[in-house]
């Protein structure tokens, strides 16, 4: 696993309570079944954790299927968008209200795979600031990902690791794991669709806290209606990265 040198200020710094953010809109078909597949993974694997789901102004009945799951799993608690909605500003949401010492970012139709998510666990607790995944490494993998979308995906990733002298290639992921003090850094966050996974990781990246590189499996969703436009997204990560260039250099120039 490919990784920045870890740094000592914070390699020690305990996890007593890891938090899950789960951005969640209209997903009643899927959401139960994704809860219990990773409650049952990570209490087998004997981790403190909460998951907070972001009910994101859901039409139909995601909310009351949350109810009745957090009536049976007492990790699992929801909170309401009431704001802006839209993927950006749910992980928002759930920035203000997760409890944990580090919190990792998933996707609620079950893309991601929960033994992934206990892998970024165990990366923390070794003292990384971050735990990053991706998808096109070697011991990934990844299932029916649509060949357009992964061609300007690996454009644009190489792009970016260009612009950023990293190796890393997968930072439109947003499944990625940070300790609270890598968030508290970041804020205040202005993305509110998916460029927030651009935000958070290049800004991650640009300030540099250390992260574990964790090859990932993906499996594309099977229920429900994808909100992921790549026509739309193209202009967005380009501001963002223009955003977080910007703001990383006009902090440096301040010290």
């Amino acid at each position: 696993m490919n990784s920045k040198a870890l740094d000592k200020d914070t390699n020690d710094m305990p996890v007593s309570l890891f938090s899950i953010v789960m951005p969640a809109y209209n997903e009643e078909s899927v959401i139960e079944q994704t809860l219990i597949d990773l409650t049952t993974h990570l209490d087998s694997c004997g981790f403190n954790y909460e998951i907070v789901v972001v009910n994101d102004g859901s039409s139909d009945n995601t909310e009351q299927v949350l109810e009745k799951i957090e009536a049976n799993l007492k990790t699992v608690r929801h909170v309401n968008n009431e704001g802006s909605h839209g993927y950006g500003y749910a992980i928002r949401k759930g920035l203000e209200e997760y409890k944990g010492d580090a919190v990792v970012i998933v996707t609620s139709d079950g893309s991601d795979a929960p033994k992934d998510i206990a892998a970024y666990f165990n990366k923390i607790k070794e003292g990384y600031d971050c735990a990053f995944g991706s998808r096109f490494i070697a011991d990934a993998t990844v299932t029916d990902y649509p060949k357009f979308k992964l061609i300007i995906n690996r454009i644009t990733n190489r792009l970016l690791s260009w612009v950023l002298r990293s190796k890393y290639t997968d930072f439109t992921n947003g499944f990625k794991c940070y300790r609270r003090h890598v968030i508290d850094d970041m804020q205040p966050l202005v993305a509110g669709q998916f460029n927030i996974t651009i935000e958070l990781a290049v800004s991650a990246t640009l300030r540099g806290w250390t992260y574990a590189v964790v090859p990932t499996d993906w499996t594309q969703r099977d229920a429900g209606d994808s909100s992921f436009y790549i026509k739309q997204l193209l202009k967005p990560y380009f501001l963002t990265l223009i955003y977080c260039l910007t703001r990383n250099y006009l902090r440096n120039t301040r010290r």
